[in-house]
């Protein structure tokens, strides 16, 4: 009989990827969203996908899409709410913004976990629950940086989710370093490997130069790299963003993502992974 998956966010890139991966594996793949009428739902249903709605601001409605679940791939975003929220909120502080999408983020990140932990524990069906978060950057930078709130709202659901002792035993992380459809094959490892398991999800490692030479060859059109300090981020995107932006590039070059962190050859050493050549060419198409 073929085990089930539920996935939070299955219209977007993410929780898309997870779904289609698992759908290819032959397993029930539950696609939890807002709506089941929109017209990105729709299309996931016609895969052959089982659409449940439910809204992570209200843990009541969690519960019931996740039971019977075998496996529970969950995002939360913080860039929805920043956005909502920016033109009103930048005007009283660049800081607004952040700390709203940040406590937006937690508390629905907090809801996903409760929910999964109450129906770990009553239908008992739970082998892993994996969750798509980030380092804390104003940890990693040992408090240098300070705007880095989508990474830092993660990395407080996470610090929750490890005090749920014996959830974070059936649990594992993904470190999204960048939207791929290579999430479907980072979930797919976490489930095959033992739990507790800290993932960095990157196909190859690149610096933002050799990015951008790979994509002006790919395209076609001339580009390069400029570092530009946060400082001078803050002003071309005012109003938050623009800082947010800078100190997370900042941190990752300064203080790098944390060593902590597993690679997906340390789990497995065969695994295939999309190349930034590839990724590009496919985007191009």
């Amino acid at each position: 009989m073929a085990k089930t998956i539920a996935v939070v966010g299955v219209t977007g890139a993410q929780g898309g990827s997870v779904a289609d991966k698992f759908l290819s594996l032959g397993w029930n793949v539950r696609g939890i969203t807002r709506s089941a009428m929109s017209d990105s739902a729709k299309a996931k249903a016609a895969e052959g996908i089982s659409i449940v709605e439910a809204d992570l601001d209200n843990l009541g409605t969690l519960i019931p899409a996740f039971r019977g679940a075998h496996v529970i791939f969950a995002i939360t975003d913080f860039w929805a709410p920043f956005w909502e929220a920016n033109a009103r909120l930048s005007k009283i502080s660049d800081r607004a913004t952040g700390e709203h999408a940040y406590a937006i983020e937690v508390q629905r990140g907090r809801n996903v976990v409760d929910a999964v932990q109450q129906v770990s524990k009553e239908d008992g069906m739970l082998e892993r629950f994996i969750f798509s978060t980030l380092p804390s950057f104003k940890e990693q930078s040992n408090g240098k940086y300070t705007y880095v709130y989508h990474f830092d709202s993660k990395a407080d659901v996470t610090e929750y989710l490890k005090s749920k002792e014996d959830l974070w035993q059936k649990s594992s992380l993904l470190n999204m370093a960048f939207y791929s459809k290579d999430t479907g094959r980072f979930a797919d490892l976490l489930v095959r490997c033992p739990p507790k398991q800290d993932l960095l999800a990157v196909s190859e490692m690149a610096s933002y130069r050799t990015v951008m030479n790979i994509w002006s060859k790919t395209t076609g059109i001339p580009a390069e790299a400029q570092e530009i300090s946060v400082e001078e981020a803050d002003k071309d995107a005012p109003g938050g963003f623009g800082r947010e932006s800078g100190e997370s590039a900042a941190t990752s070059a300064e203080f790098g993502w944390g060593d902590h962190l597993v690679l997906p050859k340390d789990l497995d050493p065969e695994i295939r992974t999309t190349s930034l050549k590839e990724y590009m060419e496919n985007q191009k198409r």
